[in-house]
């Protein structure tokens, strides 16, 4: 948990007071241009934090197509790769994990090691977050109506970007005042992803939304 906070702390730092926009043309980016120095270091990371290299199994690599999105926006260089991995459990079987990485200008940060389609139905779906957002013109409870028809209905995938890249638009003193509300809210759920969650959104919407439907493309309101 506190790895994880600290992860996205590192990332705010990184992108420090940046609030620049510019136009994001979902451009594909091939999973083969993940090169080899990013994969050893992911892979020296994961050695490094209970993952022996003797049980360890790589299954797939993939840059993420917002990467280029981010970076267009933010003026900065910024690359988001997605790990798939096995590896051995205690009682003799196999377990497979997804893993996304942030790569700056430093080593590789763990960003999101969760299913973040389940965890994000949950959090919006979580009654102290809905609390937290009830003076906001977002009725969480609702939104989670939609994100549950999202995959189906158009509009409703649309309310539920809307929401995600709203958080951006959002003023830093309510910004703070969120992210510390949710960290602090009584939920069944790991606080630290409901951060890396919400810092996720304020950060990097175009990540969240490509995780969560499979393309960046968004142009609504808040783009």
């Amino acid at each position: 948990m506190k790895y994880l906070i600290s992860s996205v702390f590192v990332l705010a730092i990184f992108l420090g007071c940046e609030n620049r926009s510019t136009h994001n043309d979902g451009t594909a980016v091939s999973a083969s241009t993940v090169e080899g120095v990013y994969q050893n270091a992911i892979k020296e990371a994961l050695f490094k934090s209970k993952h022996p290299p003797q049980s360890y199994q790589e299954l797939a690599w993939q840059k993420m197509k917002s990467s280029e999105n981010v970076s267009k926006r933010i003026g900065k260089r910024v690359l988001f790769i997605r790990h798939r991995f096995q590896e051995k459990n205690n009682y003799k079987g196999a377990i497979q994990r997804e893993y996304i990485y942030f790569i700056g200008d430093t080593k590789p940060s763990l960003m999101i090691d969760f299913d973040v389609k389940k965890a994000f139905g949950e959090f919006i779906d979580n009654q102290s977050v809905q609390e937290i957002f009830s003076s906001s013109i977002w009725n969480l409870s609702s939104l989670h109506v939609n994100y549950q028809q999202s995959f189906q209905d158009a509009s409703s995938k649309q309310l539920v970007k809307d929401f995600i890249y709203s958080i951006r638009r959002y003023s830093k003193e309510d910004q703070s005042y969120l992210e510390e509300a949710i960290s602090k809210a009584y939920t069944p759920l790991s606080i630290a992803n409901n951060v890396a969650l919400f810092m996720t959104m304020r950060l990097f919407p175009e990540l969240l939304e490509e995780l969560l439907f499979d393309e960046v493309i968004y142009e609504g309101t808040y783009k």
